[in-house]
């Protein structure tokens, strides 16, 4: 699962929005009465809004907007009241970070681009505990492990939509509103002309 880090890194990590709680995908029949896992990648368009909680009890609170497109498998991420936004397209694999004020941009490889994959379930130890409503939206929710072998609640509608997610009892990210709708190309178009920055490496 993608874990959600203070100052700088949550910019970048908050682009992985899509692929939290992946582990790999898996074939499934979309007509499969009982699924043993979940769609992990939305399978139509949609525009969602999250509120992004602080692993600890302060203040700091993040607003973002996730738009996707399923038949170009890019996603756009724009946080709150900042210019930088991310641009993934999981198709080649990058992500970029776009930097319009500044004029500059920098690409990176998209995390968990090999385990997206329209029309799959997700593979790994999934387990339905049950239903809720996020944003009077219904969704399943899903107990399964994060990338530190931590245990997490996710909740996913049954096109693949990311609700919510639930980590030690803490809701950690929670869609405050979702739009089905068509996204247009130029939403995921990373403008000309930007000078590119090489990432720096830990």
């Amino acid at each position: 699962m993608t874990r959600y880090a203070h100052g700088g890194r949550r910019t970048v990590v908050a682009a992985c929005l899509l692929v939290a709680g992946m582990a790999g995908t898996g074939h499934a029949s979309a007509a499969d009465p009982d699924p043993q896992s979940p769609y992990v990648t939305p399978q139509v368009d949609v525009d969602v809004t999250y509120t992004i909680y602080p692993p600890h009890d302060t203040s700091e609170v993040m607003s973002q907007r996730m738009r996707w497109s399923a038949s170009r498998m890019m996603q756009r991420v724009d946080p709150a009241n900042a210019s930088t936004y991310m641009i993934t397209d999981y198709h080649a694999g990058t992500l970029t970070v776009v930097n319009p004020g500044q004029k500059i941009k920098t690409v990176i490889p998209a995390p968990g681009a090999a385990n997206v994959q329209m029309g799959q379930r997700a593979q790994g130890t999934w387990l339905r505990t049950g239903v809720s409503k996020v944003a009077g939206i219904p969704c399943a929710l899903w107990q399964t492990q994060d990338t530190d072998q931590r245990s997490s609640e996710i909740c996913y509608t049954d096109d693949g939509v990311m609700m919510e997610v639930i980590r030690d009892g803490k809701v950690m990210v929670e869609a405050s509103s979702v739009t089905r709708t068509p996204q247009d190309e130029s939403v995921f178009a990373v403008p000309s002309g930007l000078k590119e920055l090489h990432a720096a490496h830990p």
